[in-house]
């Protein structure tokens, strides 16, 4: 049903604690106001977490927090009051909620100390207090507040979330997640997920005008994630042996996700550190975060790879291409797929270069059915040629194809052997000629992204 305001009202499943939460509720609001007058709200620094200030700013400040006098602070401000003991009786009598307060609560791996008067002050009289802005009794801001408690409080799974932020990567406005195998989802990360990263140093952040404020970039905003349920316990249940979660569990399904990325989008998407914490959604069982503390690695942001609706089908299908076992067991496949997405993190184009000719090589040299005559690069230009003619998305004819990338494999040794790559003469796959080797480099990696597609392709039972 529907209640004051179009809020919608979950039914009291214990109706005395409704009951008598609502009795204290009144007098604690009565005596503020009796003796502080009116709330008083105003900006407060946050030393557990950064709050979005805009697209890509992040504060660590609360805006608009109740300014709670000194007395409601402590922690056991409610005893003060004669309610309070009824509704100490409440819990005390029923079986579920007596294990769920004054006591270590939460899941096996992660119990936190849950005090009843805190609990109340924080998600019951806080709440009221900010949505009337003012010390009085509010039903509809009460049942609301009493509602998520009391589901908080009975609740018997906790949502974990794992999350793996991608840097140098963001999603056009047609997409909203991506859907992948093994439950996973590609999606934007929520504002409590971007503070957990920036803490954890898993995406970049940089201090803009003082140590209150951080800028994230837009293109370090997405995450692969994955959810899972756990028991909620408290310390009168909890196992004699708790278990660890799974975690970390999304280290190679994020490399494999970055492969497909790059495969489709190209740019230079890296995956990040994993992090742990628990659904934004739920009633808090795990605060903050856990990561693994893993190296980073490099990403440019000059280049950064975008995802639109028109490619969410293909990253979907090399995705699950790239877990078939033939895939898999395929070494030099293997080899060539990781030096393109080294490739695609290098910021010096001849550095790009060399990893993607060493690609090349892998890829081309041995394909079956070419001659075994000839230089090197003759033989990986006729390779590229051989599996790339007629391909729809390059439309680039065989001799454009071959001379490309017999350049590219000129240049890498050029780059190898200590002589300077833009003393040749340069030019792009359509034939145009160009002054910068990056704008080479952009081609040969488009021709080696269209290869290893039609490869794993080839390859998958």
């Amino acid at each position: 049903m529907l209640a004051g305001g179009g809020l919608v009202s979950r039914e009291v499943l214990r109706p005395r604690l409704h009951a008598a939460v609502a009795r204290l509720m009144r007098t604690v609001l009565n005596d503020l106001a009796a003796e502080d007058g009116a709330p008083a709200f105003a900006a407060a620094p946050d030393f557990g977490g950064w709050h979005r200030h805009g697209q890509e700013s992040f504060v660590a400040i609360r805006r608009d927090a109740w300014q709670m006098p000194a007395r409601v602070s402590f922690y056991r401000f409610l005893d003060a009051f004669e309610e309070m003991g009824a509704v100490r009786a409440v819990v005390e009598a029923d079986e579920v909620l007596r294990e769920r307060v004054d006591c270590g609560v939460g899941v096996e791996f992660a119990l936190t100390p849950r005090q009843l008067g805190w609990t109340l002050v924080q998600h019951v009289l806080e709440p009221m207090v900010r949505a009337a802005r003012d010390y009085v009794f509010d039903q509809v801001a009460f049942d609301a507040a009493y509602g998520r408690l009391e589901e908080g409080l009975l609740a018997t799974k906790a949502r974990g979330v794992e999350v793996v932020p991608l840097m140098a990567f963001t999603a056009t406005s047609g997409v909203e997640e991506v859907d992948l195998p093994g439950n996973l989802v590609l999606r934007a990360m929520s504002d409590r997920q971007v503070s957990a990263a920036i803490g954890y140093l898993a995406v970049p952040a940089v201090f803009a005008g003082g140590p209150n404020s951080v800028t994230v970039s837009r293109f370090h905003q997405w995450a692969l994630t994955r959810c899972t349920s756990y028991p909620v316990y408290s310390s009168a249940d909890v196992p004699a042996q708790p278990r660890p979660p799974v975690f970390p569990s999304l280290v190679d399904p994020a490399s494999q996700l970055v492969t497909a990325l790059r495969l489709v989008c190209g740019g230079s998407v890296v995956a990040s550190r994993a992090m742990l914490m628990q659904h934004d959604d739920d009633f808090c069982l795990i605060p903050g975060a856990s990561a693994t503390l893993s190296a980073l690695p490099a990403a440019d942001e000059n280049r950064p790879t975008i995802l639109d609706a028109e490619h969410v089908e293909a990253v979907r299908e090399i995705y699950g291409l790239l877990l078939d076992p033939a895939v898999l067991g395929n070494r030099g496949l293997q080899t060539a797929l990781r030096r393109l997405v080294l490739a695609g993190a290098d910021r010096a184009p001849t550095d790009r270069l060399i990893d993607l000719m060493i690609a090349a090589e892998v890829l081309f040299i041995k394909l079956p059915g070419l001659s075994t005559r000839g230089s090197k690069w003759d033989k990986v230009a006729a390779g590229a040629v051989r599996l790339l003619t007629g391909d729809p998305v390059l439309q680039a004819s065989p001799e454009r194809i071959g001379e490309l990338v017999r350049l590219g494999y000129q240049l890498r040794d050029d780059e190898m052997h200590g002589d300077d790559p833009h003393e040749r003469e340069l030019y792009v796959l359509s034939g145009q000629p160009t002054a910068t080797l990056s704008a080479v480099v952009d081609d040969i990696e488009r021709v080696m992204r269209r290869a290893l597609v039609r490869v794993l392709a080839a390859t998958a039972v």
